[in-house]
């Protein structure tokens, strides 16, 4: 076999192959559609390694970052202590590369495992590099690993790049290994990307189980990241890359992915390459193809991604920060919100909840009044701006931009200044009202 940065392991034997199938059999035909049924095809499809990296040790300490939870993403995981850390990443970064790379590793390996390989990407491309981790691998062993998981640590990296990194999408590429095509399609559907990278992709889970354990077995499967319902759907460059001796996943899934892609794509199916082949053994394999194809390394800029050096701190402690500037913001608002409510307060002239409504009324009738006076607008602000124990209401009439000649009022021509002093007389009429 050849030799390979991403070593060979869990589905790649045949022993274990025999093995998995004969345990689907019986699983799936005992207990068809049971959570325990689920649970067991979540472990062989996600077979995750012992974890090889740690938080010291290097070379992974050096490019390990964590990315904060995304309250829109996960709002149950925001103020949840297990969840403290974050995500665990591989962040790369490339001298004045403006795009990212992010990519999504296969099932039987982890952020320790690809280190090799993506330090040889981001040579090879020049692009800045964020590898995300899954839940259940490496330091996010503690956590369930299936599908919705997956997606969600995916859709959050996305996020993070887009909103912290500052990255157009359009200089976003996805690269999906394997499994890792699930998440990466998904994303690629639903997002303007600049390209996607598939790798001995799949068509779906139960399609790339009839391999192992046959169609009528196959079918009672749950389905998971049906790739090949979400790939009509995105409109990126998309490279296929997929080895005719895989015996893993056959290239066929790759063929039927590409023939139903509607975006410009290419498909490349390498003679000797298996499932866990190395890809930078030949640059025939990825490095030549994705360089031509995207024409890679793409824009540069002065000013490329940078990484905040608190993603590299420990996740923990941004987290005590968090909660406690959210309750003290909590507090603050429930006590403001008392006060305005109080009838007492209401009773000694000082504003209430009430006001905003009473003012809103008074500012639509000097609306009516000022747009009846030709020549001028009123600036006023999106929300009542209250001042003092009265409530005054600060509102501007603003003279419109000068014109050629004097402006024209309902009795003849006027000095604007004679207007100016006209709309500060409606202003004081409002006070005393």
């Amino acid at each position: 076999s050849s030799s390979s940065l991403l070593p060979r392991r869990g589905l790649a034997s045949a022993g274990l192959k025999r093995s998995v199938g004969r345990r689907w059999t019986y699983w799936a035909a005992c207990l068809p559609g049971c959570p325990a049924m689920s649970s067991l095809i979540n472990k062989l499809v996600f077979p995750a390694p012992s974890p090889t990296y740690t938080r010291d040790k290097d070379p992974a300490k050096r490019h390990l970052c964590w990315i904060p939870w995304n309250e829109a993403v996960s709002p149950d995981r925001i103020d949840d202590e297990r969840y403290a850390d974050g995500i665990p990443c591989m962040w790369l970064p490339s001298e004045k590369a403006a795009g990212v790379i992010l990519f999504c590793h296969g099932n039987a390996e982890d952020l320790g495992m690809c280190l090799p390989f993506l330090k040889h990407m981001q040579k090879q491309f020049k692009m800045n590099v964020l590898a995300v981790e899954y839940p259940g691998y490496g330091l996010l062993s503690h956590l369930p690993a299936s599908e919705a998981e997956l997606k969600e640590v995916a859709l959050t990296a996305f996020r993070f790049i887009l909103d912290e990194l500052r990255v157009a999408y359009e200089q976003v590429f996805l690269f999906g290994r394997s499994v890792g095509s699930g998440p990466s399609v998904y994303l690629a559907s639903r997002f303007p990307i600049g390209g996607l990278i598939l790798v001995a992709a799949f068509t779906s889970v139960r399609d790339a189980a009839k391999s192992l354990v046959g169609e009528p077995i196959a079918q009672f499967l749950d389905d998971r990241f049906p790739n090949i319902s979400l790939i009509g759907n995105v409109s990126c460059p998309t490279l296929f890359i997929h080895g005719e001796k895989d015996s893993l996943v056959p290239p066929s899934h790759s063929v039927a992915l590409f023939k139903r892609c509607r975006a410009r794509k290419l498909l490349i199916t390498p003679p000797g390459m298996e499932h866990n082949t190395n890809l930078f053994t030949d640059s025939q394999f990825l490095a030549v193809p994705a360089i031509n194809f995207f024409g890679l390394p793409g824009y540069q800029q002065d000013e490329p991604p940078q990484m905040s050096q608190r993603f590299y701190e420990d996740g923990r402690e941004a987290f005590v920060r968090r909660q406690r500037a959210r309750r003290k913001q909590g507090s603050g608002a429930g006590h403001a919100e008392e006060l305005a409510s109080s009838p007492w307060f209401f009773f000694c002239g000082c504003p209430t909840n009430r006001m905003p409504d009473r003012l809103d009324a008074e500012r639509q009738a000097l609306d009516i009044e000022l747009d009846a006076t030709p020549g001028w607008e009123l600036t006023k602000p999106t929300r009542p701006s209250i001042e003092g124990s009265a409530g005054q209401l600060q509102l501007a009439a603003v003279l419109k931009e000068p014109r050629s000649g004097p402006l024209r009022g309902s009795t003849g021509d006027v000095d604007g200044w004679e207007e100016a002093d006209e709309a500060q007389r409606m202003q004081q009429a409002l006070s005393v009202h």
